[in-house]
């Protein structure tokens, strides 16, 4: 019956779009040609997973997300209803797991790294489904041939059911909440007969309400601090005879501790109960530290390492990377964005994804049995965000997990997604539109220039702009190739079909200067930002290690993705030096630098410039304190100008003085391991000489 569904789906998708509204459509005159249409799924796992424990998602959205993913032929809900920020799951047996455990009392504002302490919006959250609406939404599903797989998080990210039930954690007596902020938390289950009896009891309601064959157990981010801690833990460690690695694993080649080996036996101890009901479970990746339990299903979220290692050893693995399918990173440029968890994974570069290496043997082939793209809700608060995070990405992952790989390709995917779009307006999905935009960058070409590139996805279109800061119309120039960038420009670009303007406009300054595409040296070496993404391929792209200081894009507020990050540590200064290539004329340099101290973020509080003609001997040319009135609260983003006598040069070197120390725990965000005072990082971008 399922197979005629599918069908039925794509008689569908060969109709107008108008055959998925509420409303009987005029002036129809629709048909199908008479054609025989053979097609069947590449795997048999499809499907997306919905945070609703970060921020609660009405029923109403909840069938509505439904909707979507039967109309692409996606087959599993993965449903995601315990976390550490709420509890979103009725427990007959456990009251207090919704009347406490189901409301945090405020949540955070901004990005985790953008205000420190951190600004809370003084508002509760809440919400929670009860079993007769669960019921009625898997009955839903059912019908649209739909399977819910319920996730309950153990035993970390527990610190929602732990403020309900203290008794759970290895800290009973301490004061426990549902916790505020996003992270990973030290708040655990404690492995007691308690805590299984509570798990097992829970377990048990869950399987009355869902008839997957499957639950899903998280097993992810489980920091063993607690378990470390407790000497009731460590005796259990010890009664279970459990002992740190002496040699590395087989399956994962990584030494394990006896911690790790602790939430081995917790997971086989829930995954035998389970089991023993006609269930079986899947985990995250981390289930297969310290041992996999026998009959996992692993979920490949850390890359795709974890699965492999998985179906290597037997196990089904289902592949979720983060590095393509995490739908809550960037999806277009981060300064135009709503503020996203971070990094960058685009429609194309999701759908380019491969779930099986080309190179795969037959057991992996075998045991790799789909796929599943990931909306995790932390900066998601309205179905209108969550809707265009997911959305057209999910579509993405809807045909990767139908079409076999060989029969995929991009332009036919992008030539249908406009049709899509049409479909997802109907059934008003507010998906990311991006897709009818220009998205603008710059690359070094071929002949070694850099260059700037105007793309659109949106096909059979033309892409207007100007550079003078007008908006483009139709009799603007038409972009036909990529063109050198030599001097400042204000450039504004737009997709039009048939003379109109399909998207928004895009407006971005680019900086042309004497410096622009140049590789530099720098001390000390880059940190984990490099300065943009430069290919769809790869997410910082080839050139970013040279070139992410010189690409002709400021930073901004918006984002750390633009910038380029230095971990001053010991050292005291960050000195930059880039060859012009000849003797040229130089008066000025500017520099872009973010103060953000939440993430340890202070500008240069000095700088010189030294010019040289040899790359020996240098002379300063140029030297700036900086006394700056910094925001009280947030981050903000610095350019600065130095000017000086116009002087010859064949190098220019830039030197950027840390910006000095932050008070532990006052300044910054606490840690553990350092002392009264930490030293800043710095963040810089651009430099610009002329």
């Amino acid at each position: 019956p399922n197979g005629f569904f599918y069908a039925v789906q794509t008689i569908y998708q060969l109709l107008p779009a108008e055959v998925y509204g509420k409303e009987t459509a005029k002036h129809a005159d629709w048909f199908v040609p008479a054609v025989e249409i053979e097609d069947a799924p590449r795997f048999a796992y499809r499907g997306l997973m919905l945070d609703v424990a970060r921020y609660f998602s009405s029923t109403d959205y909840v069938y509505k997300f439904i909707d979507i993913l039967a109309m692409h032929k996606m087959n599993t809900f993965h449903w995601h209803l315990t976390e550490d920020q709420g509890w979103r799951i009725e427990i007959k047996k456990y009251p207090k797991l919704t009347e406490i455990g189901s409301k945090r009392k405020e949540t955070m504002v901004g990005y985790y790294y953008t205000y420190y302490p951190h600004v809370f919006d003084g508002k509760e959250h809440g919400g929670y489904y009860t079993q007769e609406q669960i019921k009625d939404i898997v009955a839903y599903a059912t019908s649209k041939y739909i399977t819910i797989i319920p996730e309950i998080e153990l035993p970390g990210h527990a610190s929602a059911a732990i403020a309900a039930y203290p008794q759970l954690s290895c800290t009973p007596n301490a004061t426990h909440e549902v916790v505020q902020t996003w992270g990973v938390y030290e708040d655990v289950y404690a492995p007691t007969e308690e805590t299984f009896k509570f798990l097992e009891d829970v377990m048990d309601e869950v399987i009355a309400l869902f008839p997957s064959p499957y639950i899903h157990i998280g097993g992810d981010e489980c920091p063993k601090t607690a378990w470390r801690n407790s000497a009731q833990c460590q005796a259990f460690i010890r009664k279970l005879g459990l002992k740190d690695d002496t040699e590395p694993n087989p399956v994962d080649g990584v030494k394990h501790s006896k911690e790790d080996k602790l939430q081995s036996y917790f997971v086989t101890r829930i995954e035998k109960y389970l089991n023993s009901k006609g269930r079986n479970i899947i985990g995250w990746d981390e289930i297969l530290e310290g041992g996999l339990a026998p009959n996992a299903t692993v979920m490949s979220w850390r890359g795709v390492q974890g699965g492999l290692n998985a179906a290597k050893s037997g196990h089904d693995a289902i592949m979720a990377p983060n590095s393509y399918v995490y739908l809550d990173q960037y999806q277009e440029d981060p300064e135009f964005a709503p503020t996203t968890i971070g990094g960058y994974s685009t429609l194309k570069r999701v759908y380019s994804y491969n779930p099986v290496p080309a190179d795969a043997d037959e057991l992996v082939k075998k045991h790799v049995i789909g796929l599943q793209g990931n909306i995790w809700t932390e900066y998601m608060q309205t179905d209108e965000r969550r809707d265009y995070q997911a959305f057209p990405r999910g579509v993405a992952i809807a045909e990767t997990g139908w079409t076999f790989d060989e029969n995929k390709n991009w332009d036919s995917f992008r030539e249908r997604m406009a049709g899509d779009f049409q479909r997802m307006d109907i059934i008003q999905v507010k998906a990311c539109r991006n897709f009818f935009n220009v998205t603008i960058n710059t690359r070094i070409d071929e002949d070694g220039a850099l260059k700037v590139f105007l793309e659109t996805y949106y096909p059979q279109a033309e892409i207007h702009y100007t550079t003078d800061g007008t908006v483009p119309t139709q009799r603007s120039p038409v972009y036909k190739q990529p063109f050198a960038l030599t001097s400042n420009i204000n450039l504004q670009a737009a997709v039009f079909r048939k003379g109109t303007i399909v998207g928004d406009v895009v407006a971005k300054p680019l900086y042309g200067n004497l410096i622009s595409g140049k590789s530099y040296t720098v001390t000390p070496r880059q940190g984990s930002y490099k300065g943009d993404i430069f290919s769809e391929g790869d997410v910082w792209g080839a050139d970013s290690q040279t070139l992410g200081l010189t690409n002709g894009k400021r930073g901004n507020n918006a984002s750390y993705i633009p910038w380029v990050s230095f971990g001053l540590g010991k050292e005291s200064s960050v000195a930059f030096t880039v060859n012009l290539g000849k003797a040229t004329s130089v008066k000025s340099v500017v520099f872009g630098s973010l103060y953000n101290p939440a993430n340890l973020a202070l500008p240069p509080s000095a700088v010189s410039v030294e010019v040289s003609s040899d790359g020996n001997e240098y002379k300063k040319v140029a030297e700036q304190q900086f006394t700056r009135q910094y925001p009280e609260v947030g981050t903000k983003a610095y350019t600065d100008l130095l000017t000086f006598s116009l002087v010859e040069a064949v190098y220019v070197k830039v030197n950027f003085k840390s910006g000095g120390l932050l008070r532990n725990g006052i300044d910054c965000r606490m840690n553990s391991r350092a002392k009264e005072f930490i030293a800043s990082n710095m963040y810089l971008d651009e430099v610009e000489v002329y």
